[in-house]
């Protein structure tokens, strides 16, 4: 009979302790919900889909996907990822998005840019590989979407309402160099 109190006990402290963990997040996780309003409004999905679709990406490009993040602050971002070329071509991986960044008070940062991941799955199987990275890249590779460094940015700036459609045609034309650059 003890035992089952004392497991009875550590399950109501573990869930007391999950709740505190979440109401700890809550503000940031709010945050992400305007982040992805941001994006909403600047037609983020919109835009990779239809660069992926471009002569240049067409082939060995996957996505958009939404994915997020809390650390090292919230942010939300629109991506598609990219083999490289050859046999070897998925030993790396380019991710290319648009990211709202929460970085300071105030509008949020809205950057386009690009980065890369290693492959780190412990054998290469390319059956599965292509099937799965249709899907997805995270099952593959190390390292995660948060945004890009600074030096890997090609498009940043502060997000405002009265700027809305101003920043969706700069993202457009950012987004086009880019794709002509590769």
């Amino acid at each position: 009979m003890s035992d089952d109190r004392e497991a009875r006990y550590q399950q109501i402290m573990r869930r007391l302790a999950e709740r505190r963990a979440e109401q700890a997040i809550a503000p940031a996780r709010e945050k992400q919900g305007d982040l992805a309003n941001v994006l909403d409004g600047l037609d983020a999905l919109g835009k990779l889909e239809k660069l992926r679709a471009s002569r240049a990406l067409r082939q060995r490009t996957y996505g958009p996907k939404s994915v997020s993040g809390l650390s090292p602050v919230p942010w939300v971002a629109a991506i598609i990822w990219r083999l490289g070329s050859g046999y070897f071509g998925y030993r790396t991986l380019q991710l290319t998005g648009i990211w709202t960044v929460q970085d300071q008070p105030g509008p949020p940062l809205v950057l386009a840019g690009t980065k890369w991941l290693s492959y780190n799955a412990p054998t290469y199987e390319a059956e599965a590989f292509m099937k799965l990275i249709r899907r997805s890249f995270d099952l593959y590779y190390s390292g995660d979407a948060s945004p890009p460094p600074a030096q890997q940015r090609f498009y940043a700036t502060r997000y405002t309402a009265s700027r809305r459609l101003e920043i969706r045609d700069e993202l457009k034309a950012a987004l086009a160099q880019w794709a002509a650059s590769t």
